[in-house]
């Protein structure tokens, strides 16, 4: 029995595997389960022994990824102690440089940011991609409260901390879509440069 559910996990892990690679490198749209089952070396009916379909597959996909920021805290009780801002740039900065580097988290990166396809398919999906930035603006906001001790309202911490969120998904779109490799392009230094640049002279002229 032990034998057999060790068996099934592996074979399961394989699709996804596959499927991770199929839907970044061709995009969902186009990909099929003919595609992913040829990648695992396995059948499509093997596909269908574990998952009900095409948006299925892509669900268990994301949901297995852990993206760095996805450990950023939610609430203030959480967040204690508050970072600066130079140490949070450093943070979010190294972070998208993960995300770039390591081969899992850019493959999921990609499919993640194929928006225009994804946010009919699945429901699940689109709000893992907007937790994502959610948690990013939250913690953003949560640090210039602190640094800024009540000189900025919290409008303009939010509208700040939402800049952060999409220079960060732009600059790892841009990234993906140029091909850069994460291990040769400094995409995380840029986007901590940004941060500083774009924070330090609002908390100072606060």
């Amino acid at each position: 029995m032990r034998r057999c559910k060790a068996e099934v996990e592996q074979t399961r892990q394989r699709l996804l595997d596959a499927a991770e690679r199929v839907f970044s490198d061709r995009g969902y749209a186009i990909a099929r389960l003919e595609d992913i089952a040829d990648v695992a070396g396995l059948t499509r009916g093997s596909i269908y022994w574990h998952y009900e379909g095409k948006p299925e597959l892509l669900e268990a996909v994301i949901e297995r990824s852990w993206f760095p920021w996805d450990q950023l805290p939610l609430e203030r009780a959480g967040a204690q102690p508050l970072p600066g801002i130079e140490e949070m740039a450093a943070v979010l900065g190294n972070g998208v440089q993960r995300t770039l580097s390591v081969p899992h988290l850019r493959r999921c990166a990609a499919i993640l940011l194929q928006g225009h396809e994804l946010r009919h398919i699945s429901e699940r999906v689109q709000a893992r991609l907007q937790g994502m930035q959610q948690r990013i603006r939250h913690y953003v906001s949560l640090v210039l409260e602190q640094a800024c001790v009540g000189r900025l309202a919290g409008v303009e911490r939010d509208a700040l901390a939402r800049a952060v969120g999409v220079f960060m998904f732009g600059a790892i779109s841009e990234a993906l879509l140029l091909g850069l490799p994460g291990e040769q392009f400094p995409v995380g230094r840029e986007v901590e440069r940004f941060i500083l640049a774009l924070l330090f002279p609002c908390v100072a002229g606060g």
